[in-house]
């Protein structure tokens, strides 16, 4: 049987989430169809991308109102003459930007949206206007795709879990990696993403402290593109610089991931988030504030009722804090709460070596659920209009 032409649009190729999973795509579904990627702007990308057919659309973003009116249509121009010169079947489009585009563009292809995050779906009418023209929405998460019906009653949402190819993390975390620092001895906490406030970094520098008061030998390290100057000020104020490392972006972040005792994740939204499951395929407990969305549909066997939750979670792959506040305060004066019941939770879990191995374990158990040929089987299936939600 002839290949099907799928077409991926993104908007960047650097490093994040979207980008990851666009590329893994392209590696999986290789065998199934003739897959091209297309990207508004692939300059320095993060992922390799040898072997696979990338076009730049050559449309980075501008700034202003206007500039991205204009930058809209030039890019479904574009794309519109990619998707004739293609024979593009399916249009699948990772994000809002790239979804709007894809949408815009039209074509002969079905045209399928992701949804990868929950501000994807904070603005009603844009979501309202992407669903109307979209012939399958595609979200990464459950509580995605009920946040979609119930905004778009009737809207066509479909759930594909990102995926993870267990054996290659563990290939590239046995790496050597020369900025890991020599912290023999030490209880690491780990996490991973971009320097964005979304990321709620200052809530983990600041439980940080509190872990570090208890557990001197505790170190933290936050892997991520971004400069993490107000980071690194913070942690002077807080008095723990040395036993906290910001190293960047890393092509490889899986040797830090299988150097930690535990992953933590502060984040105010996620959609399905990549680096906490990577963690977990290595068999990394998981401490994780209970944001929208990801973190409960992944640490527990029923999502919806840990959405309800108060207080501290323990799930069934591991353990759930409640959400935190979303308004960033740098002042090393001011800990709360919510930072102390997260401190008293990473403690917890350290202090005790059986819960410490069992939550790893349960976590690489979970990590298996979300394996490439599952993904693969699940994306023909959706394609086949055979596959139920």
């Amino acid at each position: 049987m002839e290949k099907k032409n799928l077409l991926l649009i993104v908007p960047k190729l650097d490093q994040g989430g979207l980008e990851r999973v666009c590329v893994r795509t392209a590696r999986i579904l290789s065998p199934r169809f003739r897959v091209t990627i297309a990207a508004f702007d692939p300059s320095d990308p993060a992922y390799d991308l040898t072997g696979l057919d990338v076009r730049d659309l050559k449309a980075p973003a501008l700034p202003g109102r206007a500039g991205k009116v204009w930058r809209l249509l030039q890019r479904a121009v574009r794309l519109r003459r990619l998707k004739r010169e293609l024979g593009a079947d399916i249009c699948y489009s990772f994000g809002p930007t790239a979804n709007r585009a894809n949408v815009l563009s039209g074509g002969r292809g079905e045209l399928w949206c992701g949804l990868r995050s929950w501000a994807d779906v904070s603005s009603p009418r844009q979501l309202a206007w992407t669903a109307a023209r979209a012939d399958e929405i595609i979200c990464c998460s459950r509580a995605l795709a009920d946040r979609l019906r119930e905004t778009c009653p009737g809207a066509r949402a479909r759930v594909l879990y990102n995926p993870y190819n267990a054996a290659k993390i563990a290939e590239s975390a046995a790496c050597p990696d020369g900025d890991l620092p020599d912290w023999e001895g030490c209880r690491v906490l780990v996490s991973a993403g971009r320097e964005d406030p979304v990321k709620g970094y200052w809530h983990l520098m600041k439980a940080f402290f509190l872990v570090h008061e208890r557990m001197p030998e505790a170190r933290l390290a936050i892997v991520g593109s971004g400069d993490f100057e107000k980071y690194r000020k913070l942690a002077e104020e807080l008095g723990i610089a040395d036993a906290v490392c910001l190293p960047g972006l890393k092509k490889n972040p899986f040797p830090w991931l299988a150097r930690a005792d535990l992953f933590v994740l502060t984040s105010l939204y996620e959609g399905f988030p990549n680096a906490m499951t990577e963690a977990m395929t290595l068999g990394c407990p998981v401490v994780a504030a209970n944001c929208m969305t990801g973190p409960a549909e992944i640490l527990t066997a029923d999502y919806r009722k840990a959405q309800d939750m108060e207080g501290v979670w323990e799930g069934e792959y591991g353990i759930l804090v409640p959400p935190l506040d979303p308004e960033e305060n740098l002042d090393p004066a001011c800990i709360t709460e919510e930072q102390e019941r997260l401190a008293e939770t990473i403690c917890g879990l350290l202090s005790d070596p059986g819960k410490l191995r069992a939550y790893g374990e349960a976590a690489r158990r979970r990590a298996a659920d979300f394996g490439e040929e599952a993904y693969g089987d699940r994306f023909c299936g959706i394609a086949a209009r055979t596959a139920g939600d």
